[in-house]
């Protein structure tokens, strides 16, 4: 039996954990805070572009030309794969296979990387720019708050993974690996409705 002495006598203390797990951590819960203000900052943002793409007379203006899918759908499938990748290895250290975790995490990476070389490949071709015009304006904004969140999952990724590396990621020790994970789904899952809104809405 584990005894913690207080003021008002000993208390026992076997039954609980030494180290908080899933939704029992107020650290998870700061993380669904989190997530869900920022659901509700993409919902704005999609809204704005929206009630423009409504009353503009003409969308997207002329000049801009209506966005190429191509870039955009292959953009879609590595950020669904990389979160197959994060999912396959939080699970892999929930079972304490450090390697695998190591393996997803790694494969999440150089997709997010992929993810945002592609981006930056279809935005230098496009004819309008952030301050061009209303669409210009509305359509950087989304797309670079995004790829912003994009880079922050891979600089989360890229400290869960060396932090691997020495060690402090276990089968009871993984909370972290875990707040990383449920960010990136929330990132891939906002990426969905941006991507219809943004190159399928745009050519009702």
């Amino acid at each position: 039996m584990t005894v913690v002495r207080t003021a008002e006598g000993d208390l026992d203390v076997s039954r609980f954990s030494a180290l908080a797990k899933g939704s029992v951590g107020p650290l998870w819960w700061g993380m669904v805070f989190l997530v869900t203000i920022e659901m509700m900052v993409f919902a704005t943002f999609i809204t704005a572009y929206l009630y423009l793409r409504f009353m503009a007379p003409e969308w997207p203006p002329a000049g801009a030309g209506v966005p190429d899918l191509f870039l955009p759908t292959l953009n879609t499938g590595v950020l669904l794969a990389s979160s197959l990748a994060v999912f396959w290895g939080d699970k892999g250290i929930k079972k304490g296979d450090v390697m695998r975790l190591r393996l997803g995490i790694g494969l999440a990476a150089s997709l997010a990387i992929l993810f945002l070389v592609l981006k930056v490949v279809e935005y230098s071709g496009v004819g309008y720019y952030w301050d061009s015009n209303a669409y210009g304006s509305v359509v950087w904004t989304i797309i670079g708050f995004h790829s912003l969140h994009v880079l922050s999952v891979l600089l989360k990724a890229m400290a869960v993974l060396g932090l691997s590396f020495r060690g402090y990621w276990t089968d009871q020790r993984h909370l972290g690996v875990t707040l990383n994970g449920l960010y990136w789904h929330f990132v891939v899952v906002i990426w969905i409705p941006v991507y219809i809104v943004l190159y399928w809405v745009v050519r009702l």
